[in-house]
């Protein structure tokens, strides 16, 4: 039931996954990332420690979409409880996923940071503390 410290961020397009993990990590988040559903599956199957506190989802994206991963998810009960924060551009589509809350693009850092505060509240490893910083 103790879900991990850290928050998967799983999208496609490497400029937004910079962004988003240069915005998290600077509020004290640690952040894996994807960028295919695949690719977190595999990273979620081979992973020895606890799942992620949230996941960060597109649903857009080649080999495996946000949907498909989603539907692997809800099957592993390892992961099923797992919060997911759909962003997507597409309107509508992300309410139909069970578990999961919706960040619609474009969005804002403040929009971001407060999504994530409010489904994984114990993430940070105590906030942006200098202390705690691995950079």
């Amino acid at each position: 039931m103790t879900k991990g410290s850290y928050i998967l961020l799983i999208d496609d397009d490497p400029d937004l996954r910079q962004c988003l993990v240069d915005v998290l990590e600077d509020e004290g988040y640690e952040i894996r990332t994807a960028g295919s559903g695949r690719e977190a599956l595999s990273l979620l199957e081979t992973e020895t420690q606890a799942p992620p506190s949230l996941i960060l989802l597109d649903l857009m994206m080649p080999d495996l979409n946000g949907w498909q991963f989603h539907e692997q998810q809800q099957k592993n009960p390892r992961l099923a409880s797992i919060p997911v924060l759909v962003v997507t551009a597409s309107r509508g589509f992300g309410t139909n996923l069970p578990g999961s809350d919706v960040l619609l693009k474009p969005f804002s850092v403040e929009n971001v940071l407060e999504k994530v505060k409010e489904l994984a509240p114990n993430a940070a490893g105590g906030g942006a503390s200098p202390s705690s910083s691995a950079n």
